[in-house]
């Protein structure tokens, strides 16, 4: 990274890692040599470990047709909310219901399925930067079960990953991985041969990307897991007490990310109807639980995001209301929200994409 100025270059490096990315949009309009600085490669994964640690925020999805974003973020137990209306920044066809995929170094991936046609769209949010996808073409009638975004850290590609089943039998009988540095897409040959069932959404940890699942007709649930990197499927056991009581696990249990680890988070009903929440962490030694937290009397409870920070929860039968439970202290903070809930991710703003053309 070079700029010409008297200014030490690592200072200003370590300068420009920390300044929000809408500041350094604004300066590679100043020359070009700070254009290609900030465009750098090195300097993205740079500015990236900085905003991973200072700046995660959630995206609440409040309407899907246009696609409607706020922004949220916490301060001293405060909800900061800023909207995000995409159909005024970004020109995506309004007419469409839209569902976010999932969000990974900053960028967003979008589905919407009108009939015939599929959508699939790439976007950093915080440049304006959008890539259309096209949907692969397919040798027979299948339908789309499950579709996954990552980030393969190798070779610095960002990828969609789609799994297709049968009509009829619900079997898994096609898996496509797209790669945004080739454009295109690939069939791979090691398709797990066993018909799942896909719960609770979905969550990506250290490029790899994970589903709560139940193989087959078995009673047993799973953790599904796929390795961007290799393209490579994994089944992961859930901890003992999930199989030790079959009706331990609850519909609206989730999947997270915290510290870089996969996080496990159950719900549990009490006879007075109070609410218990529990999360698991993955060690290197397996499965520990962390805390477990009371949330009173939720009906229909379940975990939008989670980050390293705060959990925020909601609930299925009050979408007016979302809690936010602070990790350290497990505080509990109510917060009385507009808008209806949809569904909420991590997101932190970065450059990703700025080279790429819209």
């Amino acid at each position: 990274m070079r700029v010409e100025n008297s200014v030490p270059e690592d200072l200003i490096v370590d300068i420009f890692a920390k300044l929000p990315v809408k500041s350094l949009i604004r300066f590679t309009c100043l020359s070009k040599s700070c254009y290609q600085a900030i465009s750098d490669p090195q300097f993205f994964r740079l500015h990236l470990r900085h905003s991973n640690q200072s700046n995660k925020q959630f995206l609440l999805q409040v309407s899907d047709s246009p696609l409607n974003l706020q922004s949220l973020s916490f301060c001293h137990h405060q909800l900061l909310r800023e909207p995000a209306t995409l159909e005024q920044q970004i020109p995506l066809p309004s007419h469409l219901r839209w569902k976010m995929v999932g969000s990974c170094n900053g960028v967003l991936c979008l589905t919407a399925s009108p009939q015939p046609v599929h959508y699939l769209v790439i976007l950093n949010l915080t440049i304006k930067k959008l890539k259309r996808v096209l949907f692969p073409n397919l040798e027979y009638s299948l339908n789309h079960t499950e579709i996954g975004f990552g980030f393969d850290s190798c070779t610095s590609d960002f990828k969609i990953v789609i799994i297709f089943q049968e009509i009829d039998s619900k079997r898994w009988r096609q898996v496509q991985v797209y790669s945004l540095r080739q454009n295109s897409w690939k069939v791979l040959s090691n398709v797990p041969n066993f018909l799942y069932k896909l719960y609770v959404p979905q969550v990506v940890v250290n490029g790899a990307f994970y589903w709560v699942v139940k193989p087959g007709n078995s009673v047993c649930y799973s953790i599904l897991t796929f390795d961007f990197t290799d393209e490579t499927f994994k089944e992961i056991k859930m901890p003992d007490c999930f199989y030790e009581d079959l009706a331990y696990f609850y519909q609206f249990d989730s999947l997270g990310e915290v510290k870089g680890k996969l996080s496990l988070l159950h719900f549990d009903v009490n006879s007075s109807a109070d609410v218990s929440l529990e999360m698991w962490m993955m060690e290197d030694s397996g499965w520990v639980r962390q805390f477990v937290v009371n949330v009173g009397q939720l009906d229909a409870p379940i975990c939008l995001a989670i980050n390293d920070e705060v959990m925020l929860l909601s609930t299925l039968s009050n979408v007016g209301r979302i809690l936010s439970c602070d990790l350290k202290t497990l505080e509990l903070t109510d917060h009385e929200v507009e808008e209806p809930r949809h569904h909420a991710l991590t997101y932190t703003p970065s450059l990703a994409l700025l080279g790429e053309e819209n």
